[in-house]
């Protein structure tokens, strides 16, 4: 059973895609596997015959768990079933947890490091640190915010002690494993800490104690020139919705300049006063307000129809390791701004989490995908199905504007509006656009 994503625990097998005696060759679908209201496709990764079914179709298993066999046709059944016998009776190497935020070290020296969430993270970006050098930590307190995909997640910690060096600074980008900070134990003295990073930390350690010199010169053999990777499971989903969409929708961009001191100067306020609310929350909040002016934006075509949704569905990209998703907050125009916050909040952490169901992914009506946090000044983004606009939202920075003969510096922020010709043309988007900067420049209303 694999283990598609951090979360991951255990999967259902849906369907056998191979038999008993059928040659298997690297690429080859095996199986089925659903998790978390998923199909993903199993592959094989490496070549022979498959030699037993161990899990009958239908079955809940843990990750790791035995599917089948795959092995030289010349096995016996003996060597079959001795096999099954003794099968995780030993943990290979590379199943051992490596995603674990605070390495243990001797001496009650623990590492913060940089954490694998998900299978493809190489390396993520310090945000910001939730502790200082001095601070007592407990199990379960957050160290800090790490961003990674578009998403910061927060970094928690798994020992007790004291943070004792702070050694990555905010704003790095570092490998996974890479050292963030130390946490020390009741007794452990900033000598031990010194000698101990002297020594190059636990990687120091576990090379001194556990390589041996080679002997012999071992040839390494030549990696081939490019590799064939097979499309499945989610990537293979968005790669068949943006195809269809960018087939089938007539697509037309407008983007418009937005000046956002007074929008950011409100959600900071509002955090100072207890109440949590991002720039995307605020302009979800300002969309919601907008469509009622401009319902079209809210529209979408089918069947040589156009659809006016009374209901202001808001699908938000959020990016994982796998791909991207877009649940949906339903209903932004009877939402407050806070709530608006609450439920966007909810939908990362079910993101996160791989709990996003049926009832989170569908009906949306108009669409939003932020990559500001990501330093991008504007975009371009695809029409999803179904929908006849999604907004590109653009990161927030300081310009040099011109005010009444005058340069002076504004929070400047670029939206890019990609939308369904066959619904609204240009002029109207562009009137949608100028209505949500009126409600971003003069936020007040948004926070009524």
């Amino acid at each position: 059973m694999p283990k598609w994503g951090l979360t991951m625990e255990e999967g259902t097998l849906v369907t056998w895609m191979v038999e008993v005696g059928d040659a298997i060759e690297p690429g080859m679908e095996l199986a089925e596997v659903e998790t978390d209201k998923i199909v993903n496709v199993m592959e094989a990764t490496f070549s022979g015959v498959l030699l037993k079914k161990v899990a009958d179709e239908g079955d809940v298993l843990p990750v790791s768990a035995l599917l089948g066999v795959v092995g030289d046709s010349s096995a016996s059944e003996a060597e079959i079933d001795d096999f099954i016998a003794n099968f995780g009776s030993e943990v290979p190497t590379e199943t051992k947890e490596a995603d674990a935020p605070v390495a243990a070290a001797p001496g009650g020296i623990y590492e913060i490091t940089m954490p694998k969430w998900g299978l493809t993270m190489e390396e993520g970006t310090l945000v910001k640190w939730m502790v200082e050098v001095g601070t007592t930590v407990e199990p379960g307190m957050e160290l800090a915010e790490v961003e990674t995909d578009k998403i910061v997640n927060v970094l928690e910690n798994t020992h007790s002690g004291v943070v004792s060096r702070i050694v990555a600074e905010e704003g790095d980008v570092l490998p996974v494993g890479a050292l963030l900070g130390i946490i020390a134990a009741e007794g452990i003295s900033d000598a031990d800490i010194d000698a101990y990073l002297d020594g190059g930390g636990a990687a120091a350690t576990e090379e001194s104690t556990c390589s041996a010199p080679a002997e012999e010169s071992v040839v390494e053999p030549v990696a081939p020139a490019e590799e064939l990777v097979p499309v499945a499971g989610m990537r293979a989903a968005i790669a068949k919705t943006v195809s269809t969409s960018w087939s089938n929708i007539p697509h037309y961009m407008v983007t418009v300049a937005i000046n956002m001191g007074k929008a950011d100067a409100l959600a900071r306020s509002m955090k100072e006063a207890g109440t949590k609310v991002s720039i995307n929350d605020l302009i979800i909040k300002a969309s919601a307000v907008a469509i009622q002016k401009y319902p079209l934006m809210n529209a979408s075509y089918a069947d040589k129809n156009i659809t006016l949704h009374r209901d202001v569905n808001m699908a938000v990209a959020i990016g994982l390791d796998e791909g991207v998703v877009m649940p949906v907050i339903r209903n932004c125009q009877s939402l407050s701004l806070p709530e608006i916050g609450v439920k966007s909040r909810e939908l990362v952490a079910l993101a996160k989490d791989g709990k996003l169901g049926k009832a989170e992914m569908s009906d949306g009506t108009i669409a939003i995908s932020n990559m500001g946090m990501l330093g991008v000044e504007s975009f371009v983004a695809i029409v999803p199905p179904t929908m006849s606009a999604i907004l590109a939202i653009g990161t927030v920075k300081d310009e040099a504007v011109v005010r009444e003969g005058k340069i002076e510096v504004a929070k400047m922020m670029r939206i890019t509006i990609s939308a369904d010709h066959r619904v609204h043309d240009g002029a109207y988007a562009a009137k949608f656009l100028a209505e949500l900067r009126g409600l971003l420049e003069a936020p007040e209303i948004l926070s009524a």
